[in-house]
């Protein structure tokens, strides 16, 4: 691993996001109100997620950094089956643990979220990879994988679906983190391109962090329960 790939990984584990209350306190267990609350603030990040990769993809001339982003597209796309695309496999997922998509409601933090990855992007290709690259494939592997145990915890004491969403998405997650460091690297050359890489990966993680905020705000419940 190169001195710069370390530094945006070490930047992600070290950010406020990663110890916001909401998500430390589901570290262990999660209720189920407070699980669908986040598969259903998720369910529109999910939908964003593809015209991110989009809009960066379209910010530059290089071919290959086109083909890395497009073939995350693609992936994310169910490689062209509709009900393997992510958003298709959480409507499924919220389906099936009784959560009617009709009524979902995004929250205000949730759209301030997407409406600041929206403007990070259009900063630049390179803050765009910052964005995209540790503040989103690198960063979701880590809050993914933290619901994901919690939910296996829920799902022994209720009767409740496969955790496929998070199956795939945290399967993805790891080869898009590794396709989007390597591009990184072999893009981000000079000063200038790494620091708007360095900035992306930040004003992205800023932007998240308001997204658990707003997760906080309204939770069904607010009992924390810290790992010891």
């Amino acid at each position: 691993m190169n001195p710069f790939e370390e530094k945006l990984k070490s930047d992600v584990q070290n950010h406020p996001v990663l110890k916001n209350p909401w998500l430390l306190g589901r570290k262990k267990e999660i209720n189920f109100e407070d699980l669908i609350l986040w598969l259903s603030q998720e369910y529109f990040v999910s939908i964003g997620f593809v015209d991110w990769f989009l809009l960066v993809a379209a910010k530059t001339r290089n071919q290959k950094a086109k083909i890395v982003l497009v073939e995350n597209i693609w992936e994310e796309l169910g490689e062209g089956k509709l009900e393997d695309t992510h958003v298709s496999i959480l409507e499924t997922f919220l389906t099936k643990l009784g959560f009617d998509l009709q009524t979902n409601t995004i929250l205000s933090e949730t759209k301030e979220y997407l409406s600041d990855m929206s403007a990070i992007i259009q900063k630049g290709f390179f803050y765009g990879l910052g964005a995209l690259g540790p503040a989103n494939e690198y960063l979701l592997k880590l809050e993914y994988s933290l619901v994901s145990d919690a939910y296996q915890v829920l799902k022994e004491k209720r009767n409740l679906p496969e955790g496929k969403f998070f199956t795939v998405n945290l399967d993805a997650d790891e080869g898009h983190s590794k396709r989007m460091f390597d591009l990184i690297g072999e893009t981000a050359l000079t000063e200038r391109e790494k620091e708007e890489v360095e900035q992306g990966n930040l004003l992205a993680l800023n932007a998240r962090e308001k997204f658990y905020i707003g997760l906080e705000r309204i939770s069904p419940s607010r009992k924390l329960i810290f790992s010891t």
